[in-house]
């Protein structure tokens, strides 16, 4: 068994809702790293592509949203969980890219319990 805590990626420039985030998965005992916009993200992703193991996306990420994120991350290390939070349905082409990466979606608000199942899940992706 791999002895290091798995690493998010959360990508969510509100800031409540990510230090709530921070706090409930480094008590389940993740490590967490904050990308309050989606350039940080994708420079993040960039540097700890191998140490990543599950990306939380705030689906309407600034500047451009979280398709781009989740393009790159479905490229590079399609083994990554994708949890995508949004307080709206999805639609169109990144109800798609979800889909076509076994991503899981996370409707706004969330309760913490639902964030570690949300998380929990998309570890399956990876290990099974």
């Amino acid at each position: 068994m791999d002895p290091r805590p798995h690493a998010v990626l959360v990508a969510e420039d509100e800031p409540p809702l990510e230090r709530l985030m921070k706090r409930v998965l480094e008590r389940a005992g993740y490590e967490v790293m904050i990308a309050r916009d989606g350039d940080v993200a994708l420079e993040t992703f960039a540097a700890h592509a191998a140490r990543i193991d599950i990306a939380i996306l705030d689906a309407a990420i600034a500047p451009r949203g979280c398709g781009e994120i989740i393009d790159r991350i479905g490229s590079e290390r399609p083994a990554v969980g994708l949890v995508l939070a949004s307080g709206e349905a999805l639609e169109g082409s990144l109800r798609e890219r979800m889909l076509a990466n076994d991503g899981i979606f996370l409707r706004k608000p969330f309760a913490p319990h639902a964030l570690l199942r949300a998380v929990e899940d998309s570890l399956v992706k990876e290990t099974g």
